[in-house]
């Protein structure tokens, strides 16, 4: 089992919104938040982080950015609690945490080499980039503007900024954004090497279906809650969506339930204009010879994959148009060296 660096015990944070009492005005209550939320990162490994619209997960990301503090519980670092007083620094989380916002955008003249050596400078940290561009892929491109970066390259641009101080967390919120799927392999490969140098990773992204084969662990979230938390393996077996196999046919659709055994289920049958499907988990051997005994008509049997949305569906109880994504946002900064005149 992979070492534990950052365990938050817990947490909890409400968002504060303004009342609309004209007696008081400036009055505020609580809104939404996450609650309750127990959460480990291993050393080394990508975690992803998925819920429906609203479900808290930038809420979550900003906590472990140190962006919002939390109301309750603790957040610990190899075993030690962070909080002002943590040993670590006098940052707390942002000395060991590297955050990637949702697609900022770059704009300006200056060079992306003078545009990193600014941040680094900003945040307290060595000036020596060019290490940095090396690793994200930017080396070629660090005396160009902002201005002639394409969507890719500002994306790896803004994971530099991430890995400023050499932090042991990435926190990446929608890192595929306008990304095509050349430069999302490119962008994967980049993670998969950083997470060999034991650096953890906590993916939020709307793009669920590419996340299946590159997280190592997922964190379901719903309404502020974390509901589960584990290998895709341990969410299949949690909600029963391991061991199915999928059956197509023609014709009459078989008697699948004089068939199975008492370990297998039939999850799902459905009639359509050129057949038949089905779905069952834990069929046993015989089930395939029963069906060519009874001459029915076969014409695809296969392993039925999960993907996170379904987990989703089961963990949360809502259907497909119920869950819903990430709408994409961005966040403009108008970008001005130190030194650049009005």
């Amino acid at each position: 089992m992979a070492e534990v660096v950052l365990e938050m015990k817990g947490a909890a944070f409400r968002h504060f919104i303004s009342s609309r009492s004209l007696t008081k005005p400036f009055a505020k209550k609580q809104g939404s938040g996450i609650f309750s939320v127990n959460l480990k990162i291993r050393k080394g490994q990508i975690l992803g982080l998925v819920g429906p619209n609203g479900a808290g997960k930038t809420t979550l990301m900003r906590i472990l950015a140190g962006i919002f503090p939390i109301q309750k519980g603790q957040i610990m670092y190899r075993g030690s609690e962070l909080d002002e007083f943590s040993p670590i620094s006098d940052l707390g989380l942002r000395s060991v945490v590297g955050h990637m916002p949702e697609q900022v955008r770059w704009q300006g003249k200056v060079s992306v080499k003078r545009a990193l050596e600014d941040i680094a400078e900003m945040r307290g940290v060595s000036y020596r980039v060019d290490g940095i561009l090396t690793m994200v892929g930017l080396s070629e491109m660090k005396d160009s503007p902002l201005d002639q970066l394409s969507q890719g390259m500002r994306q790896r641009l803004t994971l530099a900024t991430a890995l400023l101080g050499s932090p042991k967390i990435l926190l990446l919120d929608e890192p595929f954004n306008g990304l095509d799927p050349v430069a999302i392999r490119a962008f994967e490969k980049l993670l998969h090497t950083l997470t060999h140098k034991g650096v953890s990773i906590i993916i939020s992204s709307h793009r669920v279906a590419g996340m299946v084969h590159l997280v190592d662990r997922l964190a379901l979230i719903h309404r502020g809650q974390l509901l589960i938390e584990g290998t895709l393996k341990d969410i299949e077996n949690e909600y029963q969506l391991d061991n199915r196999i999928e059956i197509q046919g023609t014709g009459k659709i078989p008697d699948f339930q004089s068939m199975l055994t008492d370990s297998a289920s039939l999850l799902d049958t459905q009639t359509r204009d050129d057949g038949w499907l089905v779905v069952i988990r834990n069929q046993d051997s015989n089930l395939l010879k029963n069906l060519i005994d009874s001459n029915a008509e076969i014409s695809t049997w296969k392993t039925k994959d999960t993907d996170i949305v379904e987990m989703l569906c089961s963990a949360t109880g809502q259907n497909l148009d119920e869950i819903g994504f990430e709408v994409i946002s961005s966040t403009m900064i108008p970008y001005k060296s130190r030194g650049e005149e009005e």
